[in-house]
This record gives structure tokens, sequence and C-alpha cells, in this order.
């Protein structure tokens, strides 16, 4: 049995995928792409952990799982604070005369690759959809109402004419 995914999400996939490209293009003209791919690598799949972890939520009714979601979730901020996988400055080997913020292009594909990570993982595996409405309780053993005369109701079994007879 073949799922096929909607539209907008093949869609955000190959826009997701496009920014790692380009923005993976960028270390070939400053000569760091073995550095490039380990630190935009780790992000991304720390990224697309958080996204996962986020649809796990959408899935789940359990409020443990929930807070495990978050709690996972949560971790995966960690590379971003401890700077890991490493990657610095030296690293970096611009061009002569390059403007100085190209020294911080790991820095920079470290957060812009961990954001592209999210959304696929999360549109992909999430369920958006409203929750289901609570089972509402059989009526029709109920007696019908007659709206022109309120006191005359039928009881159950009985059909409305022979309900309204005298």
């Amino acid at each position: 049995m073949s799922e096929t995914l909607p539209r907008t999400v093949r869609k955000l996939g190959l826009f997701c995928l496009v920014g790692v490209v380009f923005a993976l293009a960028a270390a070939i003209p400053l000569r760091c792409f073995g550095a490039a791919l380990r630190v935009g690598g780790g992000s991304l799949l720390a990224g697309m952990a958080l996204g996962l972890s986020l649809a796990l939520i959408t899935r789940t009714h359990n409020p443990w799982l929930i807070y495990l979601s978050l709690a996972l979730g949560a971790l995966t901020f960690v590379p971003l604070t401890l700077e890991w996988p490493p990657g610095d400055a030296w690293d970096v080997h611009p061009w002569h005369g390059a403007p100085s913020i190209a020294y911080s292009y790991l820095d920079i594909l470290r957060t812009s690759l961990f954001l592209l990570g999210i959304p696929w993982p999360f549109a992909r595996f999430g369920h958006h959809a409203p929750d289901p409405l609570p089972h509402a309780p059989d009526t029709t053993d109920e007696p019908e109402v007659d709206v022109q005369n309120p006191l005359a109701t039928a009881s159950p079994g009985t059909t409305e004419e022979e309900s309204k007879k005298p």
C-alpha cells in the first residue's frame, strides 16, 4: 500500500532541500566544504529530531509521552548552545578581501540548517486535524417533543399518528 504525500508537504520538503543545498553551496568559495558538511549535517539532524518530536506530540494523547517528547525536543537545542559539531572561524578560508562576516559562516550555517530541518518531519509525520469530538450519547430512545404542543409527547414505540389521537 503506497501512501502519497500531499502536494504541500512535497513542496515544503523541496523548499527545505533547496535551502540546505544553497546554504552548503556557500562553503565552496569559502573553502570549508568538509567542515560545513560536518557542522550543517549535525545541525540538520538535530532540527529534524525536533520536528519529529513535535510531530509525536500531535499523534498522542498520553500526557507522559507528550512530556517526554517535549523533553527530547528541548535536548535538540543542546548542539546549538554547545556549538557541536565543532566548527570554528579558523576552518573558514575565504578569498582575499572577503567581508569579515564570512568568518561567521559556520555559525550562521549551524542555525539555518537547524531551522530548515524542523518543518518537513513535522509536516510529514504530524497529525494535522482537529481532535475527534467525544461520542454523543444515543438519544433515539427519548420521546419526541411536539413543538406546537410540548405537553403532547410520543411515548417510545408509538407512531406520531397514535400519539396525536385523543
